[in-house]
């Protein structure tokens, strides 16, 4: 609580609301995990764990045994992560091992008040479920699971979430047809442009699948600092333009050819069409995309040099075998995983060699793979279809 009220007198907040639900990074250090909950039965908020690399999973699932994993504090020592997985356990929060926990039944409200490490999650949250959360860290948002409260602050307050800047999507760019891949370019393009600032986009169709939502808003964390997105007329709090930005004056963006261009440019750097991985499920792919999947590799199978690897949660693995889609995909040669498989996990599969090409469907992944290798890793970016094509043909279709 003593971290909580500093954390809040930073920012100017007054008092303390009730939490609706904590989502807390697995990585969490060990000790730190005994210090934070000394003295607790179990945590006061509904909390559930973010995707982590689980070493005895690896080794026995895939047969990969790493003996060094960079980054935070994960951890390749299996006793240690047995450790701090049955402390968690043991506080009542519970492992769901997902950076997409809303697609598993953990659905906000309007109004919910969420602490979430996880920005995907975060800005989906805000922008489409009506929800509020802020940018956590690791440590305040266990201390928020811990104690149940958080500070009244940043986007938790009404008056903080009008748009700052507004997009203005071209006709010429045809939005109502959009392929996912253009969304997430149009969300990486405005990411970069708005970095913390909120945004409104108009131009966009009135309905978004959850999967378009998704595609378009993730981004913007990644490219920018971004955690709050207003898509007029498809947002809770954005039926009109007047209602995104309130008593704001924003300056108004044309997206147009050239910026989409751009943004297809920085996240397709590979300078061949051969490729060596596909990396799909950043972040973990909802049903209706593992059904697409597997109808795009029924009765195909990946070429024999290529590692296709598809992040997806432990519950909807478990609904994709009772639907038959995960033996379509498993038939095929794709491996799935419930890591984190966009960022640190497929170099994993690489036995710490990044000098590859690898291509991907989300721009979270082509992002974070070209960052941690210190642009090493070459990425291709498109659509499923184009992935599951090259998955098949080891040849990227430009």
């Amino acid at each position: 609580m003593k971290l909580l009220v500093q954390w809040g007198e930073l920012f100017g907040a007054d008092r303390m609301v009730d939490v609706d639900h904590a989502h807390l990074s697995s990585s969490f250090p060990t000790e730190a995990v005994k210090e934070f909950s000394d003295g607790m039965d179990r945590v006061r908020a509904t909390t559930t764990l973010h995707s982590v690399y689980n070493p005895r999973y690896w080794r026995e699932n895939l047969g990969i045994v790493l003996k060094k994993l960079g980054g935070g504090y994960g951890t390749v020592d299996e006793n240690i992560f047995e450790e701090r997985m049955s402390l968690l356990r043991s506080l009542n929060i519970l492992p769901t091992y997902t950076c997409s926990p809303y697609t598993i039944g953990f659905i906000p409200k309007p109004g919910d008040v969420l602490c979430y490490t996880g920005s995907s999650g975060t800005i989906l949250s805000n922008s489409f479920f009506g929800a509020r959360a802020g940018r956590e860290s690791v440590s305040t948002s266990f201390a928020a699971a811990v104690t149940g409260r958080t500070p009244l602050m940043g986007l938790l307050k009404k008056e903080n979430r009008y748009a700052d800047l507004v997009f203005k999507v071209d006709e010429d760019l045809k939005p109502e047809s959009f392929s996912e891949a253009d969304y997430g370019a149009l969300g990486y393009y405005i990411g970069g442009v708005a970095g913390p600032k909120n945004v409104a986009i108009e131009g966009l169709p009135g309905h978004l699948t959850l999967e378009q939502a998704r595609m378009l808003v993730s981004p913007m964390p990644v490219s920018g600092a971004c955690v709050m997105c207003h898509v007029v007329g498809a947002t809770p709090e954005a039926a009109t333009l007047s209602e995104a930005v309130g008593d704001n004056r924003p300056e108004t963006i044309a997206v147009t050819r050239k910026q989409m261009r751009e943004s297809y440019e920085a996240l397709n750097t590979a300078d061949s069409s051969d490729l060596d991985m596909v990396v799909i499920g950043c972040p973990h792919l909802t049903i209706n995309e593992i059904d697409e999947l597997a109808s795009l590799l029924e009765g195909k199978k990946v070429h024999p040099d290529v590692t296709l690897a598809v992040g997806i949660s432990r519950p909807t693995y478990t609904m994709a075998q009772d639907a038959g889609y995960a033996q379509v995909l498993e038939k095929a040669g794709a491996t799935l995983v419930n890591s984190c498989i966009g960022a640190l996990n497929p170099f994993c599969f690489l036995e710490g060699n990044p000098r590859v090409a690898a291509a991907t469907n989300s721009v979270r992944g082509a992002h974070y793979m070209q960052r941690m290798s210190g642009g090493v890793t070459k990425t291709l970016y498109g659509d499923i279809k184009k992935c599951a094509r090259a998955a098949i043909t080891r040849k990227w279709e430009a």
